[in-house]
C-alpha cells in the first residue's frame, strides 16, 4: 500500500513536472519572439541609441534560448527518470535564476545612467545627421517611427550642423501627411512632431514594460516550481533507492 502511494505520488510529481516545463518553453518561446520583434522594429534607430540599449532585446533573446534549451533538457531527463540528469537540470534552473536576478538588478540599478548616456549620445548623434549615411537613416527611422523630433525636443536640431545649415528640422520630423509639412523653423512648426524622441521611446518602454514584467514572473514562477518539484521527485527517487537496497 506505501509502494503504491509513493508511485502515485512519483506520477503527480511527474506530470506537474512535464507541466511546468511546458509552461517554461513557452515562456522562452515568448521572450525569443519579444527580443526579435523589439530588434526588427528598432534595427535602424539603434545607431543613434546607446550600444548597452541595443542589447537590450539581444539578451531577451538569449534568455529565451537558454530557456528552450533548458526545457529540453529537462524533458529528456524526466523522460528517463535519471537522477543524475535530474540533479544537473535542478542546478541549472537555480544557476540561471541567479542569473536572470542579477540581470535585472543591474539593469535598474544603471537605468538613470543609462538614460544620461542615451540622452548625450543622441545629441552627439544628431551632428552627424546627414554626412552618414546610416545615421542619417536611422535618425530619420527613429522619428518617424515614434512621431518625434530631436533629443529632448524639436529645438535640439537648431544646434545642429543640419539645422544651422538649414535653419530646418529633417523631414521624419513633420506630422502625416509630410506633403504638407512646413520644415523652416523660421515658418510656422505646426505640422512638425515638437516632442523628443527619447521622452517617446520612454513612454514606449513604460507602456511595453508591464507585459515584459509579466512574463518574468511566468518565467521565475517556472523557475521556482520547477526547483520544489524537482527536489520532491529526487527525494522520492532516493527513497525508493533505499527500499531497493534494503530488499
Amino acid at each position: 500500500m506505501r509502494a503504491e502511494r509513493r508511485i502515485s505520488w512519483e506520477w503527480c510529481i511527474k506530470i506537474a513536472l512535464w507541466l511546468t516545463v511546458l509552461l517554461y518553453w513557452v515562456a522562452g518561446v515568448v521572450l525569443i519572439v519579444t527580443g526579435v520583434c523589439v530588434q526588427v522594429k528598432l534595427h535602424n534607430a539603434f545607431v543613434v541609441l546607446n550600444e548597452a540599449a541595443s542589447g537590450v532585446p539581444v539578451t531577451i533573446t538569449v534568455i529565451g534560448v537558454l530557456i528552450i534549451i533548458l526545457s529540453g533538457f529537462g524533458a529528456i531527463a524526466l523522460f528517463r527518470s535519471n537522477k543524475a540528469m535530474i540533479k544537473l537540470f535542478t542546478g541549472l534552473l537555480v544557476l540561471l535564476l541567479i542569473t536572470e536576478i542579477l540581470v535585472v538588478a543591474t539593469s535598474y540599478a544603471c537605468r538613470i545612467k543609462l538614460l544620461q548616456t542615451v540622452s548625450k549620445d543622441f545629441v552627439r548623434i544628431l551632428n552627424k545627421y546627414d554626412k552618414i549615411v546610416q545615421i542619417t537613416k536611422g535618425v530619420d527611422t527613429l522619428q518617424a517611427e515614434f512621431q518625434c523630433c530631436g533629443a529632448e525636443n524639436y529645438s535640439d536640431w537648431q544646434n545642429t550642423t543640419f539645422g544651422l545649415l538649414s535653419s530646418s528640422v529633417p523631414k521624419s520630423c513633420c506630422k502625416v501627411p509630410v506633403e504638407s509639412c512646413v520644415t523652416d523653423l523660421n515658418e510656422d512648426m505646426v505640422g512638425i512632431n515638437q516632442e523628443g524622441c527619447l521622452l517617446k521611446l520612454k513612454t514606449w518602454t513604460e507602456r511595453n514594460i508591464s507585459a515584459l514584467g509579466g512574463l518574468a514572473v511566468l518565467v521565475v514562477f517556472g523557475q521556482v516550481t520547477g526547483i520544489m518539484l524537482c527536489y520532491i521527485l529526487l527525494k522520492i527517487i532516493n527513497e525508493d533507492y533505499d527500499i531497493i537496497e534494503q530488499a
